[in-house]
């Protein structure tokens, strides 16, 4: 006797679940990155502020370069040449 064929039937009988059912129901959103006119005025004045710094900076290495160009080269201490080639 041979057996009966059964009917094709689905693996599962649960029903799929929504992508982020579970995962986004206890958990608070994250603050969204400030994009407003307020954000952008204050990055503004930081990179004035810092391009403002840079160049003090650059001036007053320049100004330093131009003293150690002005001042004469040191002369040898007497002797410090010589100490390599005493016994």
């Amino acid at each position: 006797m041979a057996k009966a064929k059964k009917g094709k039937r689905k693996t599962s009988t649960k029903k799929a679940k929504p992508a982020r059912a579970g995962r986004a129901a206890g958990k608070a959103k994250k603050a969204a990155p400030s994009t407003g006119s307020a954000a952008a005025a204050a990055a503004n004045k930081r990179i004035a502020t810092l391009e403002a710094e840079n160049r003090r900076l650059r001036e007053e290495l320049t100004e330093l370069r131009a003293r150690i160009a002005e001042r004469p080269a040191p002369a040898p201490a007497p002797g410090a040449g010589q100490a390599a080639l005493e016994l």
